[in-house]
């Protein structure tokens, strides 16, 4: 399949990197098209834009108007809409719908020094760690945790979007020395229903605990490994783990192995590709397939737009 890659947008990180991934793919089923026209399909490969919550531009771009039967999108929004069929790293199973997204890993994970970990011959001195702030309720309960493991870290008081260079380094340092050190490592929901550390866990070949009851699991993967909690059960946690403490390491090889099969860089070119394919095909049957599907969008729509209001009103207060 022929792949045209693009973003409506001038910032557009995340479009760069998968450009990466393609020059890398090492199935070679797929190709990149620089028209338009004579692609496959139209695959809009955006960042989170706080300042066009509602995707605007992205809806006004003339090529979503000229090819609509192939159009789609990457989206990484914490909380999303369906602004297009395509790739959705954070959509509730609340609204997912089969035929207008796949669940997706985030494209690019930030902290560059995950990607050794796996290599690295430490001592694992923690059963489970956290390392993160509390940006979701849940993850209030997960550093009540702490008296159960000193691998527990609150970091709520840095915010990674705005910080030094040699302050993110120091936090990304210490947050892969903790995992390295962990036998399983803690992966609540934040913002939104899924999260960098699952993936960058499964990269470090550590055992992910995930903790998120909305969550969509990506399809491309067995999932088996995976030790699932619910928000209501985060205080069970310890127990839990000491119970399956002896399956931490095959827990952890497998997470790797399903990493490196379907979002490494070498195949995640390849994955993004089959989704999009995917994809085009049920296009094909959408409209005549779902009949609720324009009241779901309003509904989905009217809920974000309050949403959106609420935060320029606090915005305003503060």
């Amino acid at each position: 399949m022929k792949l045209h890659l693009t973003s409506a947008y001038e910032t557009h990180d995340m479009l760069n990197h998968l450009v990466k991934l393609s020059a890398l793919d090492s199935i070679g089923q797929h190709e990149l098209c620089s028209s338009a026209a004579e692609a496959d399909a139209i695959v809009f490969v955006e960042d989170t834009h706080f300042n066009d919550y509602f995707f605007r531009t992205l809806l006004e771009h003339p090529l979503v108007s000229r090819y609509p039967e192939k159009v789609f999108m990457y989206n990484e929004a914490d909380k999303p809409w369906c602004v297009l069929p395509g790739l959705y790293c954070c959509m509730s199973n609340r609204f997912f719908q089969d035929n207008r997204q796949v669940a997706f890993p985030y494209i690019k994970t930030p902290n560059t020094y995950i990607s050794e970990v796996h290599t690295w011959g430490v001592e694992k001195k923690w059963l489970f760690s956290f390392v993160g702030s509390t940006s979701h309720r849940c993850r209030k309960v997960v550093v009540a945790l702490a008296d159960d493991s000193k691998g527990i870290k609150d970091t709520s008081d840095f915010n990674v979007w705005d910080s030094s260079i040699s302050e993110r380094a120091l936090q990304g340092m210490d947050f892969a020395q903790t995992m390295a050190e962990s036998r399983f490592m803690l992966c609540p929901r934040g913002i939104g229903t899924s999260s960098y550390r699952l993936f960058e866990t499964m990269e470090a070949q550590r055992a992910p605990v995930l903790i998120s009851d909305n969550w969509v699991p990506p399809p491309h993967v067995d999932w088996d490994f995976l030790v699932k909690v619910k928000q209501k059960d985060i205080k069970k946690i310890p127990e839990l783990l000491r119970s399956i403490a002896d399956e931490a390491d095959d827990r952890g090889k497998a997470a790797r192995k399903a990493w490196e099969q379907a979002y490494g860089p070498d195949v995640m070119f390849d994955t993004v590709a089959d989704s999009i394919a995917f994809l085009l095909y049920e296009q094909k049957y959408l409209e005549d397939a779902d009949k609720w599907l324009s009241l779901r969008k309003f509904l989905i729509g009217s809920e974000l737009r309050t949403l959106a209001m609420v935060r320029q009103l606090k915005g305003q207060l503060l």
